[in-house]
């Protein structure tokens, strides 16, 4: 044992300059990304408020009450209900256009499309919120447009408790602009071209190229998105905040339809001043997005789509 500790010391020692140049990303890494969820862990069990001296009367008070808040509880569906749809399309939708724009075989063409692909990430995530408030409008886009296929819509989408989730869901079409499509582009033109080839000639047409073919090759690719998307998910408030301080959506819209865990997580810190009962929410977020992530890294394995 002292042999190996002394191995592994004149090792480091070795590799001291090596150790010195990381130290400040070390300590920052530990001091910024490690050292506050660690803090809010704890402070979950107490009943903090920043307000109040800080104490560390520990107790599952605040767990206890978190499932039994019917408004907390109702938040994990309506989640759901708005992110699955996104997470899908989100997921789908940049794939099938990375897809279309493969076979582009005009390289100006193609080079001109990606531009276009990439100019929608110019426009800060908050200002297209906030843009599309307007176009939900009862005087908006969305309604001159339908009233061209002859249905007539007067009211605000987003100040309608029937129409709100699918309004938040539609925000962004047509979900191409990104970064998403390059990524899946990239993925498959690092196909070899010899493989594809030699499919044609096996007599693969192209529905079959693409699954056969062009999916398993970007496997690594969805299962990023899959995985980014779930813990984006769950973390994101973003519209909810951008609507109740936009002027034009009722807040009790966003306070009951579209009440999301983080969106609950950020009233109960910032509003209420139960910092406490916020880091619970923030535990009990870190613990789904923690067991959902290792699923779909299981599922989604890419052993198990590897070309043979």
């Amino acid at each position: 044992m002292k042999e190996k500790i002394k191995s592994l010391a004149h090792r480091m020692w070795k590799a001291k300059y090596a150790y010195i140049f990381l130290a400040p990303l070390l300590i920052g890494m530990i001091t910024l990304c490690y050292y506050p969820p660690i803090l809010a862990i704890l402070r979950s069990f107490t009943g903090w408020r920043i307000s109040m001296n800080e104490t560390w009367d520990f107790s599952l008070s605040n767990y206890t009450k978190l499932f039994e808040d019917p408004i907390f509880l109702d938040s994990i569906g309506t989640m759901f209900i708005l992110n699955i749809p996104t997470l899908i399309i989100s997921v789908v939708v940049p794939l099938i256009f990375a897809e279309m724009l493969f076979w582009v075989k005009w390289p100006k063409l193609s080079a001109a499309y990606r531009v276009l692909t990439l100019l929608p990430i110019i426009t800060p995530g908050v200002i297209n919120t906030y843009i599309w408030t307007f176009i939900y409008q009862s005087n908006g886009l969305m309604n001159d447009l339908l009233g061209l296929f002859g249905f007539n819509f007067d009211f605000n989408w987003l100040n309608n408790l029937d129409t709100v989730i699918f309004a938040c869901i539609f925000m962004g079409f047509p979900w191409i602009g990104g970064t998403n499509v390059l990524i899946y582009l990239s993925g498959l033109m690092n196909i070899p071209t010899e493989i594809t080839e030699a499919a044609r000639l096996d007599g693969a047409g192209t529905a079959r190229i693409i699954f056969s073919l062009h999916l398993p090759s970007v496997m690594g690719q969805i299962r990023y998105f899959l995985v980014f998307g779930i813990i984006g998910a769950f973390q994101n408030y973003g519209i909810q905040v951008t609507l109740w301080g936009s002027g034009v959506v009722n807040p009790e819209i966003t306070n009951s339809a579209i009440m999301v865990p983080g969106y609950y997580m950020y009233r109960q810190a910032f509003e209420f001043n139960n910092s406490g009962y916020a880091c619970a929410i923030g535990t009990i977020l870190f613990v789904f997005v923690m067991l959902i992530t290792i699923l779909t890294f299981k599922m989604f394995h890419a052993s198990k789509f590897d070309l043979e």
